[in-house]
């Protein structure tokens, strides 16, 4: 028996997203045709397949079965084509898909873009808003290219570490001491904005622990581009990378100042699928990426060999 290559892609979307409506958008396909395609592999494979429950559709034993070797075929599949397939940076009209935070996009799209429009000035770029847990899983699947992020993510995928950034203090100047550094009871004394890890620098706060330094957290945002408003009207610190308070400094009444201790370094990685091909476009984009942030002016001066 054989079963038509786009009735996998339909039954392994089904099963991620554990709804039909969902498969379609990320097939971008109608509901009905979707329902279709679930009902030509439910005859085929003679299964239900899917059954409804409190969480959405729940897959049978045997979808479970299923489901990694469609996973293994459809990527073996894809990677093959990719292989193969000529790649040329010059014509090539294709959809790159990048996973950034709110500020990520603010630093670091510029430089891509500047570098993409030079080398390959038909493709199009997407930033896709930063979920952290859902990186591996989306680079595994081909739902995105790349991420950049400081976080330390699970999974298979590649890891390349790119630039170097360092945490400080950021404050509204009419409340910031003269010194330059922080001393241990003035920064006991702030009330602090902090970032939701799903915003990519989530593990700020962990780091810090490690050090000894504990935030009195009052205010909890999941974008980094709404601190400087909450942190002026609030009269809030917050802990942010130095490449960020740099430019916010520039742009508002805000001022860094150092840490009481040592300041945590960290450094931006990029995250690909540990089995693109050398030669296929998702190689080259992450190669791209690399090397426009590399070339990018920093605060730091920081790139990583």
């Amino acid at each position: 028996m054989s079963i038509d290559l786009n009735l996998l892609r339909t039954f392994l979307e089904i099963y991620e997203a554990r709804s039909v409506t969902r498969a379609a958008q990320e097939l971008s396909l109608t509901q009905p045709t979707v329902s279709h395609s679930l009902s030509r592999l439910r005859s085929q494979l003679s299964d239900p397949l899917f059954v409804r429950g409190p969480g959405g559709l729940e897959p049978t034993a045997r979808a479970n079965e299923l489901y990694q070797v469609f996973r293994s075929s459809v990527d073996g599949i894809d990677g093959a084509v990719d292989s193969t397939a000529a790649f040329d940076p010059a014509t090539t009209t294709r959809t790159f898909r990048i996973c950034l935070s709110d500020i990520g996009e603010v630093i670091f799209l510029p430089s891509i873009m500047r570098h993409l429009g030079k080398l390959a000035p038909h493709a199009i770029l997407e930033s896709v808003p930063m979920n952290v847990e859902h990186i591996p899983q989306w680079l595994a699947h081909g739902r995105i290219d790349a991420a950049l992020t400081s976080l330390v993510l699970g999974g298979s995928a590649r890891r390349e570490g790119v630039i170097q950034d360092r945490y400080v203090a950021l404050l509204p100047r009419a409340m910031a001491p003269a010194e330059p550094k922080l001393t241990s009871s003035q920064f006991d004394s702030l009330n602090f904005v902090t970032i939701d890890q799903t915003a990519g620098h989530g593990q700020i706060e962990a780091r810090l622990a490690e050090s000894g330094i504990s935030l009195r957290t009052t205010l909890r945002v999941h974008h980094f581009s709404v601190l400087p408003s909450v942190q002026l009207e609030g009269s809030l610190a917050s802990v942010v990378p130095l490449e960020i308070a740099e430019r916010f400094c520039r742009q508002w009444p805000l001022v860094y100042r150092e840490l009481p201790v040592d300041s945590p370094a960290f450094s931006v990685d990029i995250y690909t699928d540990q089995k693109i091909a050398a030669s296929g476009p998702t190689y080259w984009f992450r190669k791209l990426v690399r090397e426009s942030l590399r070339d990018m002016p920093s605060a730091l001066g920081q790139p990583i060999n």
